[in-house]
């Protein structure tokens, strides 16, 4: 075949390109639409896993502790797990260490527990969560009655998870237990203070 010099030169009719724009918008589209589902399926069936509760033993910090204070360290003897153990100063406590265990009950409520050498408003406010110093005690149970009398001072912050504490300065230490719980829980908690 001879060679004319003629070269013709193909002139595009749109068609392919138009076809193309169809097929990647329908892909969009497509996959919007898969994405929307797959987001309402997820926004209606997902829920959140609580953290699981982390339980911490006492051993070694609290012999530790206790060779250090000289004051009687003590520990919650309840059927509650502890979480959180520190031997450590606080902002509240002045440079004082402060023997804190948080620990959570049966029903999940948090409780805790502080010792320090510590007596300071600054430092009862800290551990209360700002709570204020109960001067009626007819609303209180019976058993937080009785520990009245034994020098625990009940304080409330009723802002704050509805925190509870009771608060008792002696032996040379302030001891503070706080928690979300009932009155009664404190109640039972104070009357189960343990040596270690």
């Amino acid at each position: 075949m001879a060679d004319d010099g003629r070269v013709s030169t193909p002139e595009p009719t749109g068609r392919p390109m138009r076809g193309l724009r169809q097929n990647v918008g329908d892909m969009v589209r497509s996959m919007l639409v898969v994405l929307a589902v797959v987001g309402a399926i997820l926004l209606v069936t997902w829920r959140p896993q609580p953290d699981p509760v982390r339980e911490v033993s006492l051993e070694p910090l609290v012999s530790f502790a206790s060779s250090q204070a000289d004051f009687p360290v003590v520990v919650v003897d309840i059927e509650a797990q502890p979480t959180s153990v520190r031997w450590e100063s606080t902002e509240g406590s002045d440079g004082e260490l402060v023997w804190h265990v948080g620990y959570v009950t049966p029903d999940e409520q948090y409780l805790q527990l502080s010792q320090s050498r510590a007596d300071s408003d600054t430092y009862i406010a800290e551990q209360t969560v700002e709570g204020v110093r109960l001067s009626d005690y007819a609303e209180l149970p019976a058993l937080v009655q009785d520990l009245t009398a034994e020098g625990w001072v009940p304080f409330e912050n009723e802002r704050v998870d509805a925190r509870r504490s009771l608060v008792r300065t002696n032996d040379g230490s302030t001891t503070i237990l706080s928690g979300t719980g009932a009155w009664s829980d404190l109640g039972d908690a104070a009357r189960g203070l343990v040596l270690p």
